[in-house]
């Protein structure tokens, strides 16, 4: 027999509720986004694609933020309050906070990298070329994830994190929605559940652009490591790059899990 979290009659399971709503509105909206901008016109040349996932992930994030703002309905004219401490460490799952950390440092050095090595297309535009010359011999491959790409993925996983952080932060000031001391340790797995999707959400905002950045460019370093001046060191890190992708992607399957089916606990 499974014991229902929260009894839906009292003020805790109301605001799980709301909570609740909000999040399931903002994946369904997070869901027509990301299909939208991956189904784009080709002219886009697979910008809408590059971006899907962190558009999905922003609209979870603003689902997730709406749904601690309304979570708490009207209080009542006398109220009772208790001093006590909440910290947003406090209701993060410690594991997949780390991980998504390590992912994020890793899809910033990317970019930037990736960046610094593009050069303009045969059509002027920045960064969609990868070159490598080698006296005489120049030969380029294209698309490349530098600036073109890098630029938009980057300014709205940014912004997101911005999101994510006021999400995180209502989370945590929202006031009590009941006054039983039982109510408290409800209310903290309700508010440890928002705060678990918020990292997931970040999770796939972070590892899904990192495993297509990282594949595309595994594909050029190593199409590029068959020209007979190529350096040692551009099949080595085509072949790591390869290596990030496939972990960036198992992660971005674990945390789009974590999303759809919801556990409890902390990890």
């Amino acid at each position: 027999m499974v014991t229902p979290l929260l009894d839906p009659t009292d003020a805790v399971g109301r605001t799980a509720r709301r909570v609740l709503a909000g999040r399931v509105g903002g994946l369904v909206l997070g869901l027509a986004a990301g299909a939208t901008l991956a189904s784009g016109p080709s002219s886009w040349l697979g910008l809408g694609l590059a971006l899907a996932a962190p558009a999905f992930a922003s609209c979870l994030l603003a689902g997730v933020l709406v749904g601690e703002l309304l979570a708490v309905g009207p209080r009542p004219a006398v109220r009772t309050a208790a001093l006590e401490v909440r910290r947003v460490r406090s209701y993060l799952p410690p594991v997949m906070t780390r991980v998504v950390a390590g992912a994020l440092v890793a899809l910033d050095v990317g970019l930037v990298l990736a960046v610094l090595a593009g050069s303009a297309d045969d059509q002027g535009r920045p960064g969609r070329a990868l070159t490598l010359s080698c006296g005489d011999v120049s030969a380029w491959v294209s698309p490349w994830p530098g600036l073109f790409y890098a630029l938009p993925i980057a300014v709205v996983v940014h912004a997101a994190l911005a999101l994510a952080a006021v999400a995180l932060r209502r989370l945590v000031r929202r006031p009590r929605p009941g006054s039983h001391p039982d109510d408290r340790g409800a209310d903290d797995r309700v508010r440890a559940a928002s705060a678990r999707a918020v990292t997931a959400a970040v999770g796939v905002l972070v590892a899904a652009p990192l495993a297509g950045t990282t594949l595309i460019a595994s594909g050029r370093l190593l199409s590029l490591a068959g020209q007979p001046c190529a350096p040692v060191w551009l099949p080595v890190t085509g072949w790591a790059s390869a290596a990030v992708a496939a972990v960036a992607t198992v992660l971005t399957g674990v945390f789009v899990a974590t999303l759809v089916v919801p556990r409890g606990g902390r990890r």
